[in-house]
C-alpha cells in the first residue's frame, strides 16, 4: 500500500472512537426513547419492582389501620342454645342492649350467640358434641357471661358448677323483684338448693305463643368477665328499673 492510501486510511486521534464514552443515565436513556420503546421498558425493568412495593404499601396501610382500628370488644356475651331465642330477636336485643348499656359501638359490642345445641341425653349427636365444647372452650376462657338453656340441660350445666349463685351477683330488690322466676338446684360442690337461674317466663324476650322451647332458664356463669353487664342485661329484660 501506498505511503499516502494509508495515511488517508489513518484515523485522526480526534476520531470519535478513540472518544472516551460517557455512560448514559437512566434519565437520558429514557428521554431518548419512543412511546413505544418506552412502555416496553417499563414492563422490562420497572413492572414487577412497581408491584411488590405496591403491595408492599397496601400491607402496611392495612396493618397500621388495624393497628389503629382494633375490633370491638365484646362486652357481654349471651349464648343462647336449642334456639331459646330466634335469631331475629337475638339481633334486635342486641342492639337494644348496646343502646341500653350507653355502649361505644365502634369500640364495645353484644355479642348474642344462637348457634349452640345441647342434647341432655346419653346419646349426642356430633352436633351436640360439637356445640358442647364450643361452650365448655369459651366457658374456661371466661367469655360467656349469660347462658340461656332448656330447663333441663340448663340443670345439668348448673349441677356442674357453671353459674354464680343469683344472690352473690344481684341486688337485694332484684332478688326480691325476681324471686317467683328463681330457679332452684344443687351442685357437686354445695349439697344445699340454691337460686342459680331465672325462668324467661315474664320477661322481654319470652313469647308464649312462639317459644320454641319449654321453660327456657337464663344464669350468670360463674367466671363470667362482665358480670355487671349480666345484671343490666337481666334488668333490661325483665323491665326492673
Amino acid at each position: 500500500m501506498k505511503e499516502d492510501q494509508l495515511k488517508n486510511t489513518t484515523l485522526d486521534d480526534s476520531a470519535s472512537i478513540y472518544q472516551p464514552r460517557q455512560k448514559q443515565t437512566e434519565k437520558q436513556k429514557f428521554s431518548e426513547m419512543t412511546f413505544k420503546e418506552k412502555v416496553t421498558y417499563f414492563n422490562d425493568y420497572y413492572k414487577v419492582k412497581a408491584i411488590v412495593l405496591i403491595i408492599a404499601i397496601i400491607g402496611i396501610i392495612y396493618i397500621v389501620y388495624n393497628i389503629l382500628t382494633p375490633d370491638p370488644k365484646t362486652v357481654l356475651h349471651v349464648a343462647s342454645t336449642n334456639n331459646s331465642i330466634d335469631m331475629q330477636t337475638a339481633e334486635a336485643l342486641g342492639n337494644n342492649i348496646s343502646d341500653y348499656l350507653n355502649l361505644d359501638k365502634e369500640k364495645e359490642h353484644v355479642v348474642i350467640d344462637t348457634s349452640l345445641y345441647l342434647g341432655n341425653s346419653e346419646t349426642m349427636s356430633s352436633f351436640d358434641i360439637a356445640s358442647e365444647t364450643k361452650l365448655v372452650t369459651q366457658f374456661s376462657a371466661g367469655e360467656i357471661d349469660i347462658l340461656i338453656a332448656p330447663e333441663a340441660v340448663f340443670t345439668k350445666y348448673a349441677k356442674l358448677g357453671f353459674f354464680s349463685k343469683l344472690s352473690d351477683q344481684l341486688t337485694t330488690e332484684m332478688c326480691s323483684n325476681l324471686a317467683d322466676s328463681f330457679f332452684y338446684t344443687q351442685t357437686e360442690e354445695s349439697p344445699a338448693k340454691g337460686a342459680y337461674g331465672i325462668y324467661l317466663k315474664g320477661s322481654k324476650i319470652y313469647d308464649k305463643n312462639g317459644q320454641p322451647i319449654e321453660n327456657p332458664v337464663l344464669g350468670i356463669t360463674a367466671n363470667s368477665k362482665y358480670s355487671e353487664n349480666a345484671v343490666e342485661f337481666i334488668k333490661y329484660i325483665f323491665e326492673i328499673e
